[in-house]
């Protein structure tokens, strides 16, 4: 008998609970958001899935979803864990999990947020740090404003070079404006710098002429030396390509300091650096000069990810960071390296690798209005900055990507969730946590399988190729994952970043990277392909005859989807079931940036082939079923008031083509009719568009009467 995640996935319902989800991830979901990692799923959908892979055929998930649960039988297996969500949701539900990761960084996030902790303690060694290190940090912040002593909190900073023509110092500003409101057409104030004399005006964010209050110099604050891949001189005029004259030189760009972020009476003011200012500096430089040789200094290997820091003379981790922020960085790990307790040393270590996110010269300001800083991964490439922005490592109550405020927003929020874990209500505006339905995430981590067992540990988690594991044949009741993409983000090439630091606290690697050569990443889609069989075969021998491989895929190109299918089939399994569900927050960088937006995962159930029973007489495919079945998951969608795209369409399109081209079984007859399939989904996605559109537009009308407005992407 056929078996299913559940006969009626209700996607519509668990989509918007996954949107309200999407738009505060890091509050409804905090454990995730201890540290960095990429691509994190919403947690709300995953509970969903898990729901699903636990209860009955009959069961309505609809009704369960907000009901207590303890699958304490049930083993859940996660090979590509990352940011550990498949783990939290299901340790949440009661169940076992077992979650590995070929990354070590990804392995510390997630043993610590599974790790059952005494929050006095917690506090107790946060406290001994403050007191050894809040004033002494502090005091590398320190500035005059009026000859009084004032505490800053950012640093604006500008690269230069020496003109090749004339010899004369450029400022890299791509305009004169550097700081402004995050909403500039409602708050148009803003700040430039006169090219001229350096002192700061107070401008309208789109005048295009200012008259500097300090010399009378008269500029464009819209105009800047850069533009683009170009540089032009102000002195000379001379006009040169960046990248071209990089390759002439040795090392990264100097930087300067032109402005500063002060507290003053509560209160955030600007004004330039001045001499106080530069002396400090030099006397960081000092200081740091006496503790460099402590540091890590691990080379940034060529990448995908990395090579456009490479191009600019990036030659080793430690140069992203200036002279201030190595040292208040080696206070900190110096500190952390003390602490006794393994565990809690390992969550500091975290925290303070999460902190570098902010606090290094590939980091831009914001804007006012928001958190002042933008993350140096707010691109998925490590992209230098012409005008980096240095925050307070230490911080203050008006600091963002701090120590000390990382601490309360990451790991004290973090602790408190793990405790009183909540689930998202989206019905209810005024307090949508639900509390009192789940187990709280305190886990009894096993150092191998064997001790996973024998012992009845609720957790083993463990660093290694997800291709080879020591896990005993048909001992997992389900595998939920999401697979990493074939040709997007290379987690290793930037997770390194990280990986220096957390390494250099921990000291429990040999390894400078965290690459490895059988990280399923590759550009080649054959290898790609070839690394995700390996995984899933071992999905395969590890999972209960009856039991579900599980996962979320989506992808804009062709081969993203032919590889998967193959690596599917290839390893036993095949597509039993399809459920589009919303994945992404519409404004999120990656959707935004992309030329086909998507917003939907694919929900994709696999089932061992051997198991699955059918006759497998089927020869042709039924195109006027899959396009009817699309449709319908496209209106249960819009019904929930979720946004469509063009590329959601595609998704959901492709998915439930894939379940038709199980029944051929026939692995090479079922990718050549794949390839026709995405070859003319074009065409017929023009029709299914359409008839989108006008489905939409017939409940258009009663939705608006509601107040409830949907949104269609063209």
């Amino acid at each position: 008998m056929e078996k299913t995640i559940l006969n009626n996935l209700p996607i519509g319902y668990l989509s918007r609970i996954a949107e309200k989800e999407s738009w505060r991830k890091e509050v409804y979901r905090p454990v995730y958001y201890i540290h960095k990692w990429w691509a994190k799923r919403l947690g709300s959908a995953f509970r969903g899935i898990l729901l699903s892979c636990c209860l009955p055929d009959t069961a309505d998930l609809s009704q369960e979803y907000y009901n207590f649960h303890n699958f304490s039988d049930t083993t859940i297996f996660d090979p590509f864990m990352g940011s550990g969500v498949t783990v939290g949701e299901a340790a949440k539900l009661g169940c076992k999990v077992i979650g590995r990761d070929i990354n070590p960084v990804a392995v510390s996030l997630v043993e610590t947020f599974l790790t059952k902790y005494d929050i006095r303690e917690i506090l107790t060694a946060y406290n001994q740090i403050r007191e050894k290190l809040e004033k002494k940090i502090l005091s590398l912040y320190k500035t005059r404003i009026c000859n009084q002593e004032a505490m800053a909190l950012y640093y604006y900073w500008v690269k230069y070079l020496d003109c090749p023509e004339c010899g004369e110092q450029i400022d890299l500003f791509n305009k004169f404006i550097f700081a402004a409101h995050v909403a500039p057409k409602r708050k148009p104030t803003s700040r430039a710098i006169c090219p001229k004399c350096k002192n700061i005006n107070v401008v309208e964010y789109e005048d295009t002429e200012c008259c500097c209050d300090s010399c009378s110099n008269v500029y464009n604050p819209q105009a800047g030396n850069i533009k683009g891949a170009y540089v032009s001189c102000p002195h000379c005029d001379y006009y040169f390509k960046l990248v071209e004259q990089m390759k002439k030189l040795e090392l990264p760009l100097s930087h300067r300091m032109y402005a500063k972020i002060i507290l003053r009476n509560n209160q955030k003011a600007y004004f330039p650096t001045d001499d106080f200012d530069r002396e400090v500096y030099e006397q960081i430089k000092w200081e740091y000069e006496s503790i460099k040789d402590n540091l890590p200094d691990h080379q940034i290997m060529p990448g995908y990810n990395t090579n456009q820091a490479i191009n600019h003379n990036y030659r080793y981790w430690r140069q992203m960071f200036n002279e201030r922020q190595l040292l208040g960085i080696y206070y900190l790990a110096k500190e952390i390296k003390n602490i006794a307790n393994q565990e809690i040393k390992r969550l500091f270590a975290c925290l303070l690798s999460g902190v570098l996110e902010f606090n290094n010269m590939f980091c831009s300001f914001k804007g006012e209005g928001s958190g002042a800083v933008r993350h140096m991964f707010s691109h998925h490439i490590l992209k230098p900055e012409m005008t980096p922005f240095e925050a307070n490592i230490w911080g203050t109550q008006k600091s963002s990507g701090s120590f000390s405020t990382l601490f309360k927003s990451r790991i004290l929020r973090s602790l408190e969730y793990k405790e009183f874990p909540f689930e998202i209500d989206p019905n209810n505006r005024t307090n949508p946590k639900v509390y009192g339905i789940n187990n709280t995430i305190a886990c009894e981590i096993a150092k191998d399988f064997t001790d996973f067992q024998k012992h009845q540990k609720t957790a083993y988690i463990s660093c290694g190729d997800s291709g080879c594991t020591d896990i005993a044949d048909k001992s997992v009741n389900a595998v939920v994952t999401d697979p990493p993409f074939f040709d997007n983000v290379h987690y290793s090439e930037l997770a390194d970043f990280f990986h220096v630091w957390m390494n250099y606290i921990l000291e429990n690697s040999t390894q400078a990277s965290t690459r490895r050569k059988e990280e399923v990443q590759d550009t080649d889609p054959q290898l790609f392909a070839q690394k995700l069989t390996s995984v899933f075969k071992e999905c395969h021998r590890v999972l209960k005859d009856e039991g579900l491989l599980v996962f979320t895929y989506h992808h804009s190109r062709p081969e993203g989807w032919t590889t998967v299918y193959e690596a599917i089939r290839k390893s036993g399994f095949i597509v039993t079931q399809t459920y589009p569900i919303k994945a992404e927050m519409s404004v999120s960088v990656p959707v935004q940036q992309a030329k086909v937006p998507i917003h939907l995962d694919l929900i994709i159930v696999c089932q061992k082939s051997e198991v699955y029973c059918s006759t497998f007489e089927v020869t042709t495919i039924d195109h006027e079923k899959i396009f009817a079945f699309s449709q319908k998951q496209a209106n249960k969608l819009i019904d929930a008031n979720i946004n469509l795209s063009i590329g959601d369409i595609k998704v959901i399109y492709l998915g439930k083509a894939m379940t038709e081209l199980s029944k051929f079984n026939n692995i090479g007859e079922e990718l050549s009719q794949f390839e026709l399939i995405i070859d003319a989904s074009d065409n017929i996605l023009c029709d299914l568009l359409q008839n989108v559109k006008e489905y939409y537009q017939s409940i258009e009308k009663q939705k608006h009467e509601k107040g409830q407005l949907i949104l269609f992407e063209m």
